[in-house]
């Protein structure tokens, strides 16, 4: 028995089921049919500029151009997958940006579409784009954002059976079904890349532009991905990747391959025949090794002699001669037909639609950080108590009266201070997302503002409450619906304030030094340090650009307006009434109602300025 010879077992996986994941031979060999017709993508002699500006203390600004891409052409039909790769820092991203017109530098060079040049706008309506860094808003899950997405992107006109079917075949497609109820935040980076890639296939381009798609996942996972694009090129679309190095048996699955090496072609054509390429230079890969691997350690040696073999490769594959082949190869098929993109074109849903799918993922995502906003709650009815704490129960008599005064300042020094500094990283948290959502189409911007909007209006509503209410009982304060009512103008005055200074700078130290300056600049006119009866009428007239002064009159008014008596302990100095306190600080009572007119017109100048503000910054390139 124990003599027996053992028979040697070997596990094929050409009969296991995951095998089939990772091949797919049959399923991807011959294209089914060309759903949007016979398209050939090309572009011809690119080259890429990108400013870069210094600014020195002394010597002013300094402007310099660098070329990432030197004279690339290239060229994909549909049916086909192309992948370009190169080592990092070779314009990769770059090439992929310009070709699918999402590049924020300008670009030289012919980008055409079966022969004839394709527009940004054109580019933008017929094609997707899947980026390196997937953003989404985390607190949904991967089947909300997913049939968000399906209802703003997908006809108006699709039922909403038919467009369930739709996601399920996709989520099947993509093998997403583990993973669809939980929250984006909880995903790893695969898997926020197939959530990616879903949607951009739900209103089913005819051209897919795939940026590092295998980057963060799994050697199985990434083969997975790279088959299902396949079966995507194989309906009869155009499908781009950038690819960085990609697993043993990936590389193989790709139809064609672009090599990149600083900024210059190395070779376009089969994968099959890359080999042949380096051959020509004797370098041939070893066995058991990973050909791309290998083929990225050439592109990329500091080694003096390969360095020049790469030169060369480069200058084989991008002669003029070379590049009129492939070129006149490619752009003599069938001529495109602009009526083809008219039918590619969906009507989408109507305003009041997209506005309520927006308004309901942001009350959502807002409704699921509530953790962040019982903290905040917490904060400031906190911030509330301790400012109120020290004047509680004050008495009604002139020794008071500097106490009082003194109250109304602090309070409407922080309330200021908080709603306008709360707003300020607005657009700084939010716009990368909302920015490629609204230049893809997806959604005006107009849907998105006022969605935020509503929920600012009652969000902020919520938080005067907690602040004022507590703070008014513990100094023994009236709380009339009218003083309400003008410290919710002051908080709206000041988070719109916030926000237009949000929408007006990129960076957040910029908006931060402006804000700075202003409260520096305002704070004096409030009224509790400077008398205004002794300043100039030119600078008593700047005192209605001061928030702070606003908010102490109002709440000074308010309050003394009605205090007829005050008893008067020293005779010398003697505050017998409340118009007297008012006197004393330059306080008008008669102007209190336009006071309030000019918080509101604040709250409305605010808002319209900064829509339009990022309206303007939409119009630019966003970030891929």
């Amino acid at each position: 028995m124990f003599g027996t010879k053992l028979q040697s077992r070997t596990l094929d996986l050409r009969y296991n089921e995951m095998w089939n994941d990772w091949d797919s031979t049959a399923e991807h060999q011959m294209p089914k049919k060309y759903v949007h017709g016979h398209l050939v993508l090309s572009w011809k002699k690119i080259n890429v500029h990108v400013k870069q500006t210094t600014k020195t203390f002394f010597r002013g600004t300094k402007t310099s151009y660098k070329q990432i891409l030197h004279n690339v052409s290239g060229n994909v039909q549909c049916g086909n997958l192309l992948g370009i790769m190169g080592p990092s820092g070779s314009g990769k991203t770059t090439l992929m940006a310009t070709i699918s017109h999402r590049t924020k530098g300008n670009f030289e060079g012919e980008l055409l579409l079966n022969g004839q040049p394709i527009s940004e706008e054109v580019m933008i309506k017929i094609s997707g784009f899947v980026p390196q860094q997937d953003i989404s808003f985390d607190q949904l899950t991967a089947l909300e954002h997913l049939s968000l997405m399906a209802n703003l992107k997908v006809s108006r006109k699709t039922t909403k059976i038919e467009l369930k079917e739709h996601i399920d075949e996709i989520v099947s497609t993509l093998g997403m079904t583990k993973f669809l109820n939980t929250r984006i935040s909880f995903l790893s980076g695969g898997e926020r890349k197939k959530i990616a890639l879903a949607v951009q296939l739900l209103n089913n381009p005819p051209i897919l532009f795939c940026d590092e798609i295998t980057t963060g996942l799994d050697s199985y996972s990434a083969a997975h991905i790279v088959n299902t694009l396949k079966s995507v090129a194989r309906m009869g679309k155009i499908v781009i990747c950038t690819i960085h190095q990609p697993a043993s048996g990936v590389f193989g699955k790709f139809d064609d391959v672009l090599l990149l090496s600083n900024g210059l072609l190395a070779y376009q054509g089969p994968v099959t025949m890359v080999h042949q390429l380096f051959q020509k230079f004797n370098y041939e890969c070893p066995d058991m090794f990973n050909e791309a691997d290998f083929v990225i350690s050439i592109l990329n040696s500091e080694n003096e002699k390969v360095k020049e073999n790469v030169k060369e490769m480069c200058k084989l594959t991008s002669s003029d001669q070379q590049m009129d082949l492939n070129y006149d190869l490619f752009n003599n098929q069938t001529k495109f037909d602009p009526q083809q993109i008219v039918n590619l074109e969906t009507q989408k849903p109507t305003w009041p639609t997209q506005f309520n799918l927006v308004f309901n993922r942001s009350i959502k995502c807002f409704a699921r950080n509530y953790k962040n906003h019982l903290l905040e709650l917490g904060t400031i009815w906190f911030l509330g108590i301790i400012i109120s704490a020290p004047f509680a129960n004050l008495q009604f008599d002139t020794k008071a009266v500097q106490n009082w005064e003194g109250f109304w300042l602090i309070f409407v020094i922080n309330y200021v201070f908080h709603f306008s500094y709360s707003a300020i990283p607005l657009y700084q948290v939010k716009f990368a997302i909302v920015h490629r959502e609204i230049h893809n189409k997806v959604y005006p911007l107009s849907a998105y503002f006022l969605s935020e909007l509503v929920i600012v209006v009652f969000w902020i509503m919520i938080k005067m409450l907690f602040y004022c209410v507590s703070a008014f009982w513990i100094v023994g304060a009236d709380q009339s619906s009218l003083q309400l009512l003008s410290f919710y103008l002051l908080a709206f005055a000041a988070y719109s304030y916030g926000s237009l200074l949000s929408a007006y700078f990129t960076y957040l130290e910029n908006t931060m030094i402006f804000a700075t300056l202003y409260d520096f600049l305002s704070l004096p006119l409030s009224g509790a340090y400077l008398s205004f009866m002794s300043l100039p009428k030119v600078i008593y007239s700047l005192r209605y650009f001061s928030l702070f002064f606003l908010g102490c009159e109002t709440a000074s008014v308010l309050f003394w307006d009605r205090i007829k008596f005050l008893p008067c302990v020293d005779v010398t100095n003697c505050l017998n009434s409340g118009k007297a306190v008012l006197r004393k600080y330059g306080y008008i009572s008669s102007e209190l109602y336009s006071d309030m007119v000019i918080l509101a017109l604040v709250c409305i100048l605010a808002n319209i300025f900064g829509y339009f503000r990022v309206l303007k910054k939409m119009k630019k390139q966003p970030a891929y």
